[in-house]
């Protein structure tokens, strides 16, 4: 190639090079033969003239065979380039763990002013600080503002920052944490996509370490619990520590601002159980605080207390169990269904026909009457049982009375139970089901040898013959979300069912139906998963299947499984919790009220649900009151009900100012339904003081998957030099290519070229 000034000549041949170098030769040749044989007539002197002009007419065919093209450089867009400096003002932002003991944002602040003083005459640097949402600084403002923000919007900081109109280019320089805490990471993936879609390198620096120093974080097992008047319940609560191991700190429960019990805890690991016991002699919903004692230096006090919340009610939860032989499993589920105070049960057991054991245990009447002297400080109360016996003869009577079955909110069934399932103990039970909320449990897979087809409109499953195979359950990502272990030895993820003797079906699930939810699921012997645990709603109630026989066995475990002796207890406790205590109409109830959290931000909604029953002329659009304790002022919020789901409701009580509220439905249920009302706290968001730790990950993760890079202690003569290297790679120089020889005036010298040697040829006479 050949350069003229700033244009490059270049040629691209308009026939294989092969060719024109032989058309060259073959022209070059005829030319030279011809010259040597000279015509007679033609004179000396004219010669060299035709010869001379018949080769310069051949040179600019083989010239414009050859297709020079003039390129020239396009010049890029007038303007600089831009680079937009975000600097992280969150509250994490503000602990002092960066180098020379300043805090984070101080450090990410001085880099985002040299960077802005050493690129200036190089891009239009403009300078943002984010939070939740990001606003224009003057970079000589940067160091007098304190980092307050009370979330860290990594993917709106970046997505509200790109120039889709930047021809210059563009590049986000991100300083920050990491500590991405404003709903999922796949909106910071979404805004990363569009940046590189836009050409706008992310260039990234971390700032913080692990959040380091001494921190403690009070974590309760569950924040909400059902009880009912006098029942004493635990709170069972789990201390961890950040640095203090060793420490002895002071565990406190209060009630109404005021201390109710404390515990004194010595920290030997990282995570340390500590349990409460709280009753309440009257029904209603009450809110406790657990606070452990700050120690001094710690990081921060933000996760040092939570909130747990005692919904009380005036009637324990009643199970009805029907058996239809007697089994090790159903000796062993009557006996942990009876150990827990909130349950009344009655057990009815198949001896022979005609027969039947009825076993009754409930409260006794001493233990319904109110106390007479306070507990021992944190202390449970024995809640007294009474148990009465009986023999009852007609099975089929038992679910022959709609009435009757209202009064139980559960309802299990076991094996060979169909002498209590009639055609009229069926209707009567989809009825109770599907109208009064109820929930029929099936704890060991099928409860009939043949399921007909009335009963299996009420069962989330299909089985179908198979041999008797053997199984540990596993729960799905739903099993654990439920969180049926938390107590229990090991963990809350479902990895305590490891370990423990196989369950045994002689049934095989055949398919599940399309409304069905699978909790567990088995591995089969030839490959593949069964589900063992299903559910699925059927109007206002559920309908569950647990698969497996020989539960029994988990009571009794070899002594190397010793600590998880207390699986089998909690998931039937945490079975008839979820059936009970879940967001649903009971029978009886005519609405429930739950908040969507017990503890909410000030910088976000406070939101509940509500689901009422349905009837004739009730308002479409229920009105709720809310109350902050220590105001007279009561809000009057309309619920919106939900479009997929008739009877249920959205309440969006909009953000609230810090403290603790009450909300209750307006009408339509009576003043002591303690479903209808709800007790939840706003606070001021402490997630970034609660999550503390930088996130050098995340940060490595934006700049690489942008097109950017990890900046190191040069940050601007590393962001100029890698915006180069990424310009000349996204946008190389651009070139206009113009071909040369397609002029008119090429063509008149080519033909006056040939004219001029014809006519002196034919003044020779020789054409």
């Amino acid at each position: 190639m050949a350069v003229t000034g700033f244009s490059i000549m270049t040629v691209d041949p308009l026939i294989p090079s092969s060719l024109w170098l032989a058309l060259a030769v073959a022209g070059a040749a005829l030319l030279i033969w011809y010259a040597i044989r000279r015509p007679a007539v033609q004179g000396i002197g004219r010669w060299p003239a035709v010869i001379g002009l018949m080769t310069a007419g051949l040179l600019v065919v083989l010239l414009i065979l050859l297709n020079p093209i003039r390129v020239r450089p396009i010049p890029p867009p007038v303007g600089k380039p831009l680079l937009m400096v975000l600097v992280d003002s969150s509250a994490s932002m503000a602990i002092h763990d960066a180098a020379d003991d300043r805090t984070r944002y101080r450090a990410a602040s001085e880099t985002a002013l040299a960077i802005a003083g050493s690129l200036k005459d190089t891009f239009d640097v403009r300078v943002r600080t984010f939070s939740g949402t990001s606003m224009a600084r003057e970079a000589g403002d940067l160091l007098d503002r304190n980092p307050d923000g009370q979330v860290t919007d990594l993917g709106a900081a970046i997505a509200k920052n790109i120039d889709p109109d930047r021809p210059q280019g563009q590049a986000i320089v991100l300083l920050s944490d990491g500590g991405h805490n404003a709903g999922e990471f796949d909106a910071v993936a979404d805004a990363v996509s569009r940046a590189k879609a836009l050409d706008a390198a992310i260039y990234t620096r971390t700032f913080g370490g692990e959040g380091g120093g001494l921190n403690l974080a009070v974590n309760l097992r569950s924040t909400q619990e059902l009880a009912f008047i006098d029942q004493q319940v635990p709170v069972d609560v789990t201390v961890t520590q950040h640095g203090a191991r060793g420490a002895r700190v002071d565990v406190r429960l209060l009630y109404e601002g005021k201390e109710v019990a404390r515990r004194q805890v010595d920290l030997p690991a990282e995570s340390n159980d500590v349990q409460f016991w709280v009753s309440q002699s009257k029904p209603g919903a009450y809110p406790y605080e657990v606070r452990v004692d700050p120690l001094p230096g710690e990081l921060t006090q933000a996760d040092n207390a939570a909130t747990y919340l005692l919904r009380v009610i005036d009637q324990p939860v009643h199970v009805l169990m029907l058996e239809g032989k007697p089994y090790w499993d159903a000796k062993f589920l009557v006996r942990t269904l009876a150990s827990v105070p909130a349950v009344e049960l009655d057990s009815i057991v198949r001896i022979t026909d005609g027969r039947l054991m009825r076993r009754t245990v409930s409260r006794s009447a001493k233990s319904r009457s109110p106390p007479t002297s306070a507990p021992a400080a944190g202390g449970p109360i024995q809640d007294e049982r009474s148990e009465q016996w009986r023999i009852v003869s007609d099975p089929a009577d038992l679910l022959a009375s709609a009435e009757r079955l209202r009064q139980y909110q559960i309802i299990v069934l076991g094996r060979d139970s169909e002498p209590f399932l009639t055609d009229a103990g069926i209707a009567n039970l989809q009825n109770w089901i599907a109208h009064d909320g109820g929930s029929l449990v099936c704890y060991r897979g099928s409860p009939v040898a043949q399921v007909n087809q009335a009963l299996s409109r009420l069962l989330p499953v299909r089985w179908q013959p198979a041999r008797e195979a053997r199984f540990r359950p596993r729960l799905t990502d739903l099993g654990r979300n439920l969180h049926w272990f938390a107590g229990a030895p090991g963990s809350d993820d479902g990895s305590s069912l490891l370990g423990l003797p196989t369950l045994a079906a002689s049934e095989e699930v055949d398919r599940t139906k399309p409304a069905a939810t699978v909790l567990a699921t088995a591995e089969l012997p030839g490959g593949g998963q069964t589900p063992v645990v299903v559910y699925q709603q059927y109007g206002t109630g559920r309908a569950v299947v647990i698969e497996g026989a020989g539960m029994w066995r988990w009571v009794f475990l070899p002594p190397q499984f010793q600590q998880r002796d207390a699986v089998y207890s909690e998931l039937w406790h945490s079975l008839l919790r979820w059936l009970t205590f879940s967001d649903r109409l009971l029978p009886g109830q005519v609405a429930v009220l739950r908040s969507d959290k017990v503890v909410f931000d000030t910088i976000e909604p406070a939101t509940a649900m509500l689901i009422l029953r349905q009837q004739e002329g009730a308002a479409t659009a229920p009105k709720l009151e809310l109350q902050k304790d220590g105001s007279s002022k009561v809000v009057n919020v309309v619920a919106t009900e939900m479009a997929d789901v008739p009877g249920t409701f959205k309440v969006n009580f909009g953000k609230l100012a810090e403290g603790r509220y009450q909300a209750w439905l307006a009408s339509g249920a009576g003043p002591g339904d303690v479903a209808a009302r709800t007790v939840f706290d706003v606070r001021t968001s402490s997630q970034e003081e609660r999550e503390p730790q930088a996130r050098p990950d995340r940060m490595a993760w934006i700049a690489t998957q942008s097109g950017g890079a990890v900046l190191g202690s040069d940050a601007p003569s590393e962001i100029a030099r890698q915006f180069q290297q990424h310009m000349a790679v996204s946008r190389p120089p651009r070139y206009e290519r113009a071909t040369t020889w397609d002029r008119p005036w090429v063509l008149l010298v080519l033909f006056g070229l040939w004219a001029a040697s014809w006519a002196i040829r034919r003044s020779a006479g020789l054409v």
